[in-house]
């Protein structure tokens, strides 16, 4: 069974899906804390796979994110949900979503994570800039925000080829977990898959054109 396979599971065993919440998300007595994973996104569309093996680095990510706690945005006051995780380190559960989204694309030959003992022509370096919950005045529920870089290095000789960066938002249907959980999945899918086709783009053109 993969990790992330493994991860799924283990959610699915720990975690209760809140069907709907009252008071405020931000202050609960709850004792444990609900799991929540990121599922791939989907494929999309037909491209040409590449015959080329790319790895996914560990992302760099933002002070505040690189938790387990699922991040509020409240102005600028940055705050976590009281009864809610994700399944890991956002570090280790954002290169898993992005290894497995990828992947699932087939845009190329495969897709690894970078500590994996697999060798690659590219390594796409990751940085994680946003991916909190945002409330602002009138909204009832809050907007998901999702924002990543990817450094595109060609390994034979180390060269930054380019650097793509991809984004989205979604807001949450209502003001209850399981909602926020939802928009936080859609909006990393837009971003893994807008990631993804750059990349193939940034590779297939540097393939054709890279020194032998």
């Amino acid at each position: 069974m993969s990790a992330s396979n493994l991860l799924r599971a283990a959610a699915a065993a720990l975690s209760v899906a809140i069907a709907g919440c009252g008071g405020s998300l931000l202050q609960t007595d709850r004792p444990v804390a609900d799991i929540y994973v990121l599922e791939p996104a989907a494929k999309q569309g037909e491209t040409a796979t590449l015959p080329i093996d790319v790895s996914i680095g560990r992302p760099l990510v933002t002070p505040g994110l690189d938790t387990e706690r699922i991040a509020v945005l409240n102005g600028r006051r940055l705050d976590y949900y009281r009864a809610a995780r994700w399944g890991g380190a956002m570090a280790e559960v954002m290169q898993t979503f992005l290894v497995d989204s990828l992947h699932d694309q087939q845009l190329f030959r495969s897709v690894t994570a970078e500590q994996a003992r697999v060798a690659s022509a590219y390594v796409i370096d990751i940085e994680l800039r946003d991916f909190q919950a945002e409330y602002t005045a009138g909204r009832a529920a809050p907007l998901i925000r999702a924002h990543m870089l990817g450094r595109i290095i060609r390994v034979r000789d180390r060269a930054l080829i380019a650097t793509v960066a991809a984004s989205a938002e979604q807001p949450a249907a209502a003001q209850r977990m399981n909602a926020v959980a939802e928009a936080f999945e859609a909006a990393a899918q837009r971003t893994a898959l807008d990631l993804g086709r750059q990349a193939h783009d940034v590779i297939s053109r540097d393939r054709d054109t890279a020194p032998r």
